[in-house]
């Protein structure tokens, strides 16, 4: 999450107080407790922009969108590889989604610091409250039969030489295991990277 001093600033105190992932059923609803965003309900969305969620819109997940995905998740519930797999083909429709509904010059990727405070532009923070708004509104339809939404992840506090940076989590049901969804390198329209929660924590 590369951004102006200024926001480091900002954001330096709120990754002393993050907590590792939290399980249970409520996680991911409080890690927007935490921070004053706002959950998702029923198909609704306040998705977050302009960097550290400082500018919402009301968004709903619904109509098309939500038909798609129940479709390609509905299909891929043979495997947790395959529903990972599915997910990421969900999320690269909800980013475009995103970005035709919020208009503008569409988010650039990596959030770069001179797009700080610009309408439509994405941070990992605004990335990772959206993602999981919309794994929330998947999983509260009942279309995510191998993975559970957990609290979201940081890594890297400037000590370890590295910059903070956060991530949706889900994990497997079975087995335990966690996996990053992380679009945040991504254009609107790209597949989000998914992948294991400990290679994601070791990058830089």
């Amino acid at each position: 999450m590369r951004s102006t001093p200024l926001l480091i600033l900002k954001v330096l105190p709120l990754l002393f107080l993050a907590a590792p992932a939290i399980a249970g059923p409520l996680a991911a609803q409080r890690w927007f407790h935490e921070r004053g965003y706002v959950e998702p309900i029923g198909s609704r969305i306040i998705a977050c922009h302009g960097y550290g969620c400082t500018r919402r819109l009301a968004l709903s997940v619904d109509g098309g969108l939500l038909s798609r995905a129940s479709g390609m998740l509905r299909s891929a519930q043979g495997s947790p590889t395959a529903e990972r797999q599915a997910l990421a083909e969900v999320i690269r429709s909800y980013t475009a989604y995103l970005a035709a509904s919020l208009g503008g010059k569409p988010d650039v990727p990596g959030s770069p610091a001179q797009m700080s405070g610009v309408h439509g532009q994405m941070d990992c923070l605004d990335e990772t409250a959206n993602t999981t708004s919309l794994l929330l509104v998947l999983q509260e339809h009942g279309l995510l039969a191998h993975h559970v939404v957990e609290h979201p992840e940081s890594r890297g506090f400037f000590l370890d030489g590295r910059y903070p940076h956060f991530t949706a989590v889900i994990t497997e049901k079975r087995s335990g295991a966690g996996w990053a969804v992380d679009p945040w390198k991504k254009a609107p329209g790209q597949r989000p990277e998914i992948l294991p929660l400990d290679q994601w924590r070791q990058d830089s």
